[in-house]
């Protein structure tokens, strides 16, 4: 270590520009970071769902869309017609755009067809707007989709092609771009002015993209400024500022920069990488920092001054970041595809914060000049004479400074061997309290959940949902089996079955298939009666009925079926619900299906880009539990390792578990909901909570073996190394404090849990560690 120190403080300003074009270089590949929560980032390649959902698109086409929403007092005007057939005209000329359907479009086809002139003749006293009307608001078909049951809101339907993140993006700002200059055209006063709501899948996910990058960006340089003024209180040292989040913001740029070039995209699992980046290295740099002003006052130079505190702090540092990198590369054992990569980088991010934070910060302080004068005896944390130097007091005002300070702490440590077993009763009542706070959290994931109540796309989705339809996709797949048709009338009756049990499910608006066009057929050539719209009885029938459905559905009708008539589709629209709902009601039309219908000759298949995503959600909930679950054995069996003492490696679970038990039993207490977001606070948890207690319980085993008395070991400890993780927690939970003010849910509870969780390590690691120690008495 001595060799390593002096090389490089012999060539420190090659290293530092070696560094620092590294540093510009990935920082400028930084500034090209992607924000992607696309379904497909979150499948394995191997997926069989995905693999099916794939299928779906090649035989049916796309079925992710958009909804453009507005009210009117008449719709069926020729004004209001020919508005929505120029939003809807616009639309089908942007690029992503497969297919639009709206009122102008059905108005068209509905005037031209020979039944419909028919109705004019018969009803020549009265206008053919209103035949129109009365023609669609009878028809089930339209109801809840392009039209309200009352007439006065309609929607137009766009079919998107599973863009990429960025085409999604761009398509939904053209589409907001065209909607705003629709609403300046559509007149001059407000009442008469057209307000348009845009919701659907393609803009929840452009959405998610938007305020998660949007946030990060807007609430991190406040994050950096919270967090530079708590270390300036705390530190009082420019120079120890300066270096810390100089180190922190080198550490950053290089994560950032190899996550860019190896061709990552940011995503609600891997948005945790750079905080993470932050504590670890902010830790590591106050650690060294803190030690080397110690030292510097016993030290006869600068030089002398790092290569002590490299020395003495140099071997916690690496057992923590060892510990780290254990700890997070078991996330790498997921199936997720982005948990597999975040544990990956989270653990190169330990390991290279370890090699930059001992390169930078010994160069740095090396730059620091050096005091010169006084000799001291008797220095209190080691017990060794030091030759000190100084000038114009500068020591002894230190000292001042610390004095206090150094006073509260001792006093903390005398309090605590006094009531070493009353602290340890309270911290495990409240951990006792905590589980009962555990049991309450839901395991949940809903996506609309994510955004504020008030925030346009909230509003809009509600309003949607509210008046039209719901905007959650579901396809049912029908394949039939032993070279069986559609056209038979046992199987149609199947989907007309299914159907029928899909409209008893509240959140279900509507669902469109095959039946429902030869039933419309049918029932146009039987008087145009509701009670007629049913299955013709022979095969040749239903054929003959399908000819005349492929006009009167033109494009739709074929979406819903394969060529030859072996494949059915069902689209549902559903209403916005959590993943435990969904998952019940996709059970429920399961059971249905196995216990009602036809699963001889028809093979059903439930899949969308929707329900794919709830599953995938779910899934990372499970793949992060059980990474968890073997972090902690892992991070359990090298602290066993590092101190290597197997009973202190007991003794570190208390304070290890507890904060972490805690923050989720402030979930539990708060209502949150543990989700894809917030399941990576038990991670983060764990690594804080390993990384104290490492440096405190070694520090315990360096001042225990002085004089073997474990109270003044305690307050010593609590002196050296208490002192610096209280500095490290103070000033990551005021920063992250930061993001609770976010209005995207995940990053709010984000900065919320994570300031929570930073000041519950730092109470389980001045109070509780303590106590665990002076109560077990372990030997070393």
């Amino acid at each position: 270590m001595e060799n390593y120190i002096r090389t490089i403080l012999k060539y420190r300003k090659v290293i530092l520009a070696c560094i620092a074009v590294i540093t510009l270089f990935l920082g400028y590949s930084a500034k090209n970071m992607r924000t992607d929560n696309s379904i497909e980032i979150w499948l394995s390649k191997n997926d069989a769902d995905l693999d099916y959902y794939k299928k779906f698109l090649n035989t049916f086409g796309d079925e992710e869309f958009l909804v453009i929403a507005f009210s009117s007092v008449n719709l069926f005007t020729r004004e209001r017609i020919r508005e929505i057939n120029t939003v809807a005209e616009r639309l089908k000329k942007l690029n992503g755009i497969v297919q639009v359907v709206s009122l102008a479009d059905v108005f068209k086809d509905t005037v031209t067809s020979s039944l419909f002139k028919a109705k004019i003749t018969a009803q020549h006293d009265r206008s053919y707007m209103n035949i129109f009307k009365q023609h669609i608001l009878t028809d089930p078909m339209y109801q809840n989709t392009i039209i309200s049951k009352n007439g006065k809101t309609t929607a137009i339907i766009a079919t998107v092609k599973s863009p990429g993140p960025e085409s999604r993006r761009q398509l939904i700002s053209e589409v907001r771009t065209l909607l705003h200059e629709m609403t300046d055209r559509s007149g001059g006063t407000k009442d008469r002015k057209s307000h348009y709501h845009l919701a659907g899948p393609s803009v929840v996910n452009a959405e998610l993209d938007r305020m998660s990058k949007q946030d990060m960006a807007r609430f991190t340089p406040f994050m950096f400024l919270i967090s530079i003024i708590v270390l300036g209180c705390l530190l009082r040292k420019v120079s120890g500022v300066f270096i810390s989040l100089l180190t922190v913001g080198v550490c950053i740029l290089w994560v950032t920069g190899c996550f860019v070039l190896l061709g990552q995209t940011m995503n609600m699992i891997s948005n945790m990488l750079l905080p993470l980046t932050f504590i670890i290295s902010l830790s590591t740099s106050i650690h060294l920092i803190s030690h080397y002003y110690y030292e510097r006052n016993f030290s006869i130079s600068n030089e002398d001054a790092v290569y002590n505190t490299i020395q003495h702090i140099g071997i916690p540092i690496f057992m923590t970041s060892i510990t780290t990198v254990i700890g997070f590369i078991s996330l790498a054992t997921s199936s997720i595809p982005p948990v597999f990569i975040t544990g990956l980088f989270m653990a190169g991010c330990a390991a290279l914060t370890f090699v930059i934070s001992l390169t930078c910060i010994p160069i740095l302080l090396s730059f620091i000049p050096h005091q010169i004068s006084v000799s001291i005896t008797n220095a209190p944390d080691t017990g060794k004479e030091h030759a000190v130097s100084r000038t114009e007091n500068w020591f002894a005002e230190g000292l001042d400074k610390e004095y206090y300070f150094h006073a509260m702490l001792s006093w903390l440590g005398g309090f605590i061997v006094k009531h070493k077993t009353l602290i340890l009763l309270c911290g495990l009542t409240a951990g006792t309290v905590s589980v009962l706070g555990i049991s309450r959290i839901r395991i949940e994931s809903d996506i609309m959940a994510s955004f504020p109540k008030n925030s346009q796309i909230a509003r809009d989705n509600n309003y949607i949902e509210r008046r039209l339809m719901g905007l959650l996709p579901v396809e049912i797949v029908a394949e039939t089996t032993d070279g069986v048709t559609l056209l038979q009338p046992d199987i149609l009756n199947n989907l007309a079955c299914l159907q029928r049990y899909l409209y008893s499910i509240p959140e279900v608006t509507s669902s469109l298939s095959m039946v429902n066009y030869i039933q419309k057929a049918y029932q146009q050539t039987t008087s145009d009666k509701p009670q007629h719209s049913c299955i013709p009885d022979t095969e040749k029938e239903i054929a003959n009925y399908m000819k005349l459905a492929s006009f009167y559905g033109g494009k739709q009708v074929h979406c819903l079926h394969t060529e030859g008539y072996t494949d059915a589709r069902i689209s549902v629209r559903m209403k916005q619900v959590g993943s435990n709902r969904y998952q019940t009601i996709i059970q429920s039309i399961k059971e249905h299906i196995s216990q009602h219908l036809n699963t001889t000759a028809l093979s059903w298949h439930i899949t969308g880009i929707i329900p794919l995503l709830i599953n995938v959600q779910d899934n990372i909930l499970r793949s992060e539990i059980q990474s968890f679950s073997l972090a902690f054995l892992l991070t359990f069996i090298s602290t066993v390792v590092v101190l290597k003492s197997v009973r202190i490696g007991f003794i570190s679970i208390i304070p290890n578990v507890l904060p972490i038990t805690i923050t989720l039993g402030f979930m539990g207490f708060t209502g949150m909901k543990l989700d894809a977001a917030t399941i990576m606070i038990a991670s983060i948890a764990l690594g804080i909570s390993v990384d104290n207690t490492i440096h405190i319980f070694y520090r315990f085993k360096k001042e225990f073996s002085r004089d073997a008395d474990y109270s003044k070991a305690v307050c010593r400890t609590l002196q050296g190394a208490g002192k610096t993780a209280l500095f490290t927690s103070l000033s990551a939970a005021f920063g992250f404090m930061v993001f609770s003010f976010s209005g995207f849910k995940p990053i709010q509870y984000f900065g919320m849990l994570t300031s929570v969780t930073m000041v519950n390590a730092i109470v389980s690691d001045l109070f509780i560690s303590p106590s665990c120690l002076m109560l077990f008495k372990p030997r070393f």
